[in-house]
């Protein structure tokens, strides 16, 4: 029972962190877009070093919000589960932030659930030492 609630905990937490960070570089992006538009008809390239800002900072705070979800939902011994999910969103997510669409849909379950496996694979491999203490009755 306690695997079943730490993958539910680690699934709403990446759920939310991945629609979070979607949300977030779609706004900026639009945020810069909108900034961008005068320069852009002089020079295409306006604002290029701006994205590229942007996209650092939202693939810099993934990582960062990842964690402290799952330490704000007490799952323990998370370190597996933030590498994995930094590099699933990283290499399936980030290219495809359209998430309307089936494909899309699909990657999103996808990088959800690898990564929480990875969480309940590295709870399996903790040391008995490092588990939680189950309350006294």
């Amino acid at each position: 029972m306690a695997y079943l609630i730490r993958a539910t905990k680690t699934t709403i937490v990446v759920a939310v962190v991945t629609f979070g960070s979607w949300k977030l570089l779609d706004a900026l992006d639009a945020l810069l877009d909108h900034l961008t538009a005068a320069d852009s008809d002089r020079n295409p390239l306006a604002g290029v070093p701006y994205y590229w800002a942007v996209d650092a900072a939202v693939i810099v705070v993934y990582p960062l919000a990842l964690w402290t979800g799952l330490r704000l939902v007490k799952v323990r011994g998370n370190h597996l589960a933030v590498v994995v999910g930094f590099f699933t969103w990283f290499i399936i997510m980030l290219k495809h932030l359209d998430i309307s669409t089936t494909g899309n849909a699909l990657r999103f379950t996808v990088h959800v659930l690898l990564t929480a496996a990875a969480s309940l694979l590295q709870a399996m491999l903790m040391p008995a030492s490092t588990q939680p203490k189950a309350p006294l009755p």
